[in-house]
């Protein structure tokens, strides 16, 4: 989709996705967040993608400080059941997929400090982006500049934080290049939790004759090692919360990722008619260590690759404007999973070897009908999913599955006032087990699991929105109704690996309030606040019905306020507070994590000598010392559910830009 999302300063966002071209998503039926970061850049830390997600209602985000599992990013309850990485949610990094067609998803080879601006669809979406559509994050990094520049920082914080980097960007008479280094590390707060990252990004987009418009990247990442230090139980916790499980260091529990990516796209227009095409590849080489003996190393090699096209004509008259737009997605996914005895840290045996496949054909048909007041949107989508194991050492469990699936996605938005809508939507969203899930067996075989089906949802949706130049608000009201939820678990025997089956159904009422507005010409204030009543309808786990048990890893209340003074070329100032309400460890609910507030201060000043800028920067995490978990290990065995957050800690840098 191409469309345009109002912030205090209109801002043009042009979004890989199937829906709109030119209108600003005042005018679409769905809930959509959007952030701007221009401005604000220089004062963040640059660790973690959630400083850039703070205060987007429906999201919530856990794990921010254990760099060998990634960020468990949730929206609407989709994604909360991941073990490490994103699940159930689409993620997108300028227009190219970062989420395998099996619904993984990996942001470690983001280099944070390019982004320019974001875009969350809030909800099922699976129209537009077939599996795992819970919601969509759409990330642009910085694609427009005034002049060719050379920028270099450095950033330390507590706990052995360094970061490193080197941009370059380069206007030429065709377009703009950006070429970016970067290092990052960190001992971690807890004991074996340090990790380091090594990244190059190079983007060029070109401006081509007669409206084309081309663009190629280039990305990859090493990241040598991310040690984990596992989760601790609560008498753990009492006794030093910075401690690790002495499993994980005994089995040098830790993850090392190498990737590269690369991928093109364009876009050609002929009046009305306009084709917009990408294609890209995608290979990552990752080894695991987890804290047991059999199988506990995991060595896996996948290549990624796809193409998509869409063809949109638009035509209008004095009464009515439509946009009708068919297109297609292809996705192919290879994982060669090999899983070795883990010796103490050291490699043993090979017991398991298998390689995976998931290829993905998607074909969809929009149409976007504005009449007057009303505008009108709805799609058609069905997605041809082909799935394969194929053993490679002992018992032969080869198989295959098709796990094919229609989606579809209704909505009106009626125009109040020129800043003011109300909109209404159905849609629908469907996500089958990740390859990784799949391939968990519990009962320790090769093959696929049997037993796991594709969880499949419907949303129901309301709400209004304001957009005016000093104020803008929005409220929605959603159900979600889901069969077959994937629920993560974990067995005695193999302790600190993650399971997964199916539930029967879950009921997910919401209600997302938010709200930004401009004091003054310097101050502005933002706040959030989502309501979360996601609860399991039909579900027995070994004779105990779970009926009206609140899905775990999930705040019923979730809140936040935010301030931010900024003077044009002059002092950022930013403080962000998140109220994070009580939720549940465990499907039996028996595992209460309190609640929690937490506090950031960022800051940032530039100083301009002759045609050098320097800025000097700094914060405070955790301003007022909260004692709270940073992540909770959902349905872990032996009570293992909790990794504490660190206190108050620092940060300061200096970029040096000419």
């Amino acid at each position: 989709m191409h469309s345009q999302i109002d912030s205090l300063e209109t801002v043009r966002i042009q979004v890989a996705a199937p829906v709109d071209l030119q209108n600003t998503t005042v005018d679409l039926p769905f809930s959509i967040s959007t952030r701007n970061f221009k401005g604000s850049q220089t004062a963040k830390q640059q660790l973690s993608l959630d400083e850039y997600l703070y205060g987007i209602p429906g999201l919530f985000v856990l794990n921010r400080n254990n760099y060998s599992q990634d960020l468990r990013i949730s929206l609407r309850g989709f994604g909360a059941r991941s073990a490490f990485g994103i699940r159930g949610i689409k993620i997108v990094v300028d227009g190219i997929p970062e989420t395998t067609p099996d619904g993984q998803g990996q942001i470690d080879n983001l280099t944070l400090g390019l982004i320019d601006n974001l875009q969350v669809l809030r909800g099922p979406a699976s129209l537009l982006y077939g599996n795992a559509g819970g919601g969509v994050i759409n990330i642009n990094t910085v694609s427009q500049i005034d002049s060719t520049y050379i920028e270099a920082g450095a950033v330390a914080g507590n706990f052995g934080m360094n970061k490193f980097d080197l941009t370059s960007g380069i206007k030429h008479d065709a377009g703009v290049s950006v070429i970016s280094f970067s290092r990052t590390s960190s001992e971690g707060y807890r004991d074996f939790s340090g990790f380091e990252t090594n990244q190059f990004n190079w983007k060029s987009a070109f401006d081509l004759k007669n409206d084309n418009n081309f663009s190629i990247q280039l990305n990859y990442t090493d990241s040598p090692f991310a040690l984990d230090a596992g989760g601790l139980t609560l008498s753990e916790v009492k006794q030093d919360r910075r401690q690790a499980r002495d499993r994980n260091v005994q089995f040098d529990s830790q993850e090392q990722v190498r990737q590269l990516k690369t991928g093109v796209s364009y876009d050609q227009s002929w009046g009305n008619l306009s084709l917009q095409t990408y294609g890209f590849y995608s290979y990552r080489d990752f080894d695991n260590k987890l804290p047991f003996e059999s199988g506990g190393q995991v060595q896996l090699y996948r290549n990624y690759y796809g193409q998509g096209s869409y063809l949109t004509y638009d035509s209008q008259n004095d009464r009515l404007k439509n946009k009708f737009q068919i297109g297609y997605s292809l996705a192919f996914q290879a994982d060669q999973r090999l899983r070795y005895d883990n010796m103490d840290g050291d490699r043993g045996a090979l017991d398991f070897n298998q390689l995976e496949t998931y290829n993905n054909y998607g074909f969809y048909a929009v149409d976007r009908l504005s009449i007057g007041q009303w505008n009108i949107l709805g799609g058609l989508r069905y997605d041809i999913n082909n799935l394969k194991a194929e053993v490679r050492s002992g018992d032969d469990n080869s198989g295959s599955q098709n796990l094919n699936s229609w989606s579809g996605s209704a909505g009106i938005n009626y125009e109040l006032n020129p800043s003011q809508r109300f909109f209404a939507n159905v849609a629908t969203s469907f996500e089958t087990p990740a390859l990784s899930e799949l391939s968990s067996n519990p009962d320790g075989s090769s093959g696929f699991n049997p037993d796991l089906t594709p969880q499949k949802a419907v949303n129901y949706e309301v709400g209004f929105k304001s957009q005016e130049s000093a104020l803008q608000y929005s409220a929605a009201v959603f159900y979600i109704q889901t069969t077959d939820d994937l629920v993560p678990f974990e067995q005695a025997q193999f302790p600190g690996r993650t399971f997964y089956r199916n539930a029967g159904s879950t009921q997910r009422y919401g209600l997302e309030l938010s709200a930004t507005a401009a004091i003054t010409q310097n101050l502005a204030v933002n706040a959030s606040y989502t309501y979360s009543d996601f609860a399991y309808a039909d579900y027995n786990l070994d004779g105990q019905d779970l009926e009206g048990k609140l899905l775990p890893g999930i705040p019923k209340h979730l809140a936040s306020l935010g301030l931010t003074y900024q003077v044009e070329n002059g002092l950022f100032l930013q403080l962000n507070t998140t109220y994070r309400g009580a939720l549940f460890a465990d499907d039996l609910n028996d595992a209460k994590i309190k609640d929690a507030l937490i506090s950031d201060l960022s800051a940032s000043y530039p100083l301009q000598l002759g045609n050098t800028r320097f800025t000097v920067l700094g914060g405070v995490n955790n301003l007022f010392n909260s004692s709270y978990f940073d992540n909770v290990r959902i349905n872990a065995f032996g009570g293992r559910f909790y990794e504490p957050a660190p206190g108050v800690h620092v940060y300061a840098g200096l970029r040096v830009r000419i």
